[in-house]
This record gives C-alpha cells, structure tokens and sequence, in this order.
C-alpha cells in the first residue's frame, strides 16, 4: 500500500528550504489537509483506506491541499477547482466501493 505523503517531501515539491519549523508546520498542515479530505468524503473513512483505493491522487489531493493552506491558513478563496475535482474523483470511488460498484 501507498504511504501518505510526508513533510520533507512536500518541502522538497515545493522548494522550501527545511527546518525543524517548516517540517512541524508542514507535518500540521498535511494532517489538517488529510482531515478535511476524509471529512469531505466519510465520517467513517481512515487514511489507510483512502491510501488503499487511490494512493496517487489522495496524496496528491492531500498535497495541493496542504499547499494552499500554507500558503492561506484561511482558505479564503475555497478550495479551487484542481482540489474540487480530485475530491469527486476520490469520492465517487469511495461510493463506488461501498456500494458494491468497483
């Protein structure tokens, strides 16, 4: 199975020198990215299971997610249609799963 995307390598994408600081708040950031993905799609989805379907394009989600919050904690122009359309992707797969459509 796919691991989650990490700190350092979101860091390195986005070529932000790291330091104890940016991997603490970037780690954050992809927590609460993670958390506001699983929350769009399930109350009852886990990381794992999300990994498991679709591990490319959670963590690329979970990525330009974490991207735009770093940028703007306040998502204060939405999430952007990029992040809106992986979300349905990675939603309509998750339905798709647990109802018996795969």
């Amino acid at each position: 199975m796919m691991e989650r995307i990490t700190a350092a390598e979101l860091l390195d994408e986005l070529h932000i020198d790291p330091s104890d600081e940016e991997n603490k708040t970037v780690d954050r950031l992809i927590d609460d990215a993670s958390a506001i993905i699983r929350g769009s799609i399930s109350d009852e989805v886990g990381e794992d299971e999300l990994l498991s379907l679709s591990g490319n394009v959670f963590n690329r989600l979970i990525q330009t997610l974490a991207t735009k919050l770093y940028y703007d904690r306040e998502l204060s122009d939405g999430y952007g249609a990029g992040i809106q359309i992986m979300l349905n992707q990675l939603r309509a797969k998750y339905q798709g799963v647990k109802h018996g459509d795969t």
